[in-house]
Formats: structure tokens, sequence, C-alpha cells
């Protein structure tokens, strides 16, 4: 179809959890809402292609958080000017007995993992698309198997489906790449931020990969796989009401800001 709304309708599983929840993606007239982001029913991501803002919405606080162009330049200052204390700071974790670690942790309040940070430190290894050649079907789509590796380790794999085979239109698969494209940069600016707010893309080239991921698959260092799937499409059109921040909700800033 040349003109139409669309909602693709995805099944999240966040390991070791069995059973997995419900996350459709609503696109219309160049925006994107993900409701129940990551598997959670109180989080919801708005994306707008005009101006590439998203906008993190918290039913529990009834707030929302903008991500721009401007917030990512701000991301990226921090992170840089921070990344050098990080590494030192995790260089002399791995230097402490036991009981230094418990103290540093109390002194820290007790909320913050020396791990994490230590982790954090770390320099990102380069993320590297493998492709299959091998082809299967989600959800009664053709789609090709691609495998998704951080240096030597496999991380998990995703497959890739033609817009066509999922009866989009130009302009809302223009506009759901356009997410894809701002998730990248997200992912690439922010270590680890992209992830909290429940955005599960690989940190890779989008714009070398055409097609519309349907499924994904995330493979942890313990072996357990948490995925997202897609469960079905459907074209008829989607309320006004469902791509806006609802009324009443006041903005709040961003963490790092």
């Amino acid at each position: 179809p040349a003109v139409a709304d669309s909602t693709l309708e995805y099944t999240v599983t966040e390991a070791p959890a069995a059973t997995g929840k419900s996350q459709p993606v609503l696109i219309k007239d160049g925006r994107v809402m993900v409701k129940g982001a990551g598997g959670d029913s109180k989080l919801d991501l708005l994306y707008t292609r005009r101006d590439e803002s998203l906008f993190i919405i918290d039913h529990r606080k009834h707030s929302f958080m903008t991500v721009d162009q401007q917030q990512l330049d701000r991301f990226g200052r921090q992170a840089e000017a921070l990344q050098p204390l990080l590494q030192g700071f995790g260089e002399q974790l791995g230097k402490l007995s036991p009981q230094q670690r418990a103290k540093w942790g109390q002194m820290l309040g007790g909320n913050v993992s020396l791990d994490q940070i230590a982790e954090a430190a770390k320099p990102a290894e380069s993320a590297s698309v493998v492709r299959t050649g091998s082809s299967r079907s989600v959800a009664g789509i053709a789609c090709e198997q691609m495998n998704l590796f951080q240096g030597k380790s496999k991380t998990g794999d995703f497959c890739l489906a033609d817009p066509q085979r999922l009866n989009l239109s130009g302009d809302d698969y223009a506009t759901l790449r356009s997410l894809l494209s701002f998730s990248e940069k997200l992912a690439g600016t922010t270590q680890g931020l992209a992830g909290q707010f429940g955005i599960k893309l690989p940190n890779i080239r989008v714009q070398e990969l055409a097609g519309v991921p349907v499924e994904m698959r995330e493979i942890s260092g313990r072996g357990q796989s948490s995925s997202m799937t897609l469960n079905r499409i459907v074209t008829s059109a989607v309320a006004e009401e469902l791509m806006r921040i609802p009324d009443g909700y006041h903005s709040e800033p961003l963490p790092l800001q």
C-alpha cells in the first residue's frame, strides 16, 4: 500500500522468564510508538522522524524524557571526559581485596555495583554482523538470518525481512529505518543507556542492512537469551491519541545530563 498505518506486534521474552510480554510497534505519519518497551507495560517510546527526537514515557511517574541530537552531543562530551576516570577506577578495583571492595560498596551507599563500574570502564569491543546465507520464516514471513558478534564472541542474532513482505508503506518503512538509525546513534554514544530504556537493538551500522527486524535474540554471558519476535502485522488505522504523550505528563531531565 502507498499510504497506510502499520502495527507490528512483537513478543518480548527476557531470560530467565519462560513467558513473553506483548510489545506493539505502531507506525503512523512519520512517528513510531513502542508500547511496553522491553516488556515493561509502564514504559513507552515515541519517536518522531521529522525532528529525530525520542520521548521516553514513564507511566508510573506520569512523566517523559526527551532524547534528541543536542542530548546525544552532550552525552558524547560527558562520556569522553568520564572515560579516563572510569578506566583508572576500574584498574584500581581489580586490585582490591574482597574486604576492601565491600568497604567501598558501603561508602557508595550500597546502591552502586563496583562490578558494573569496572565493566563500564572497559572499552567496548567492535560489533560485527555475519550473514549466515540461510533464510527462515517468522510469523509466516521469510527473513534472512544474521549473527551478531562482539569481538570474537557471539552475542546474538536477528532476522531481517523485506518490508514489502510485511505490507509496509514506503513512508512507514522510512520512519522505521529512521528510528533504527537513531537507536544506533544512541547506543554508540551512551553505552548501556539504550538497553536501560528498553531499546534492544545491537550497536551496528543499520544503514548497511536493508530490511525490518522480525526477530532479535540477545545471548548473555551465561548462555541465556532474551528475544523479541514478531507475531503479526496489522495495517488498519491507528488512533491518533495513541501516538502522543498523554495529557498532564511532565518533562524530566535525562540521567547524566
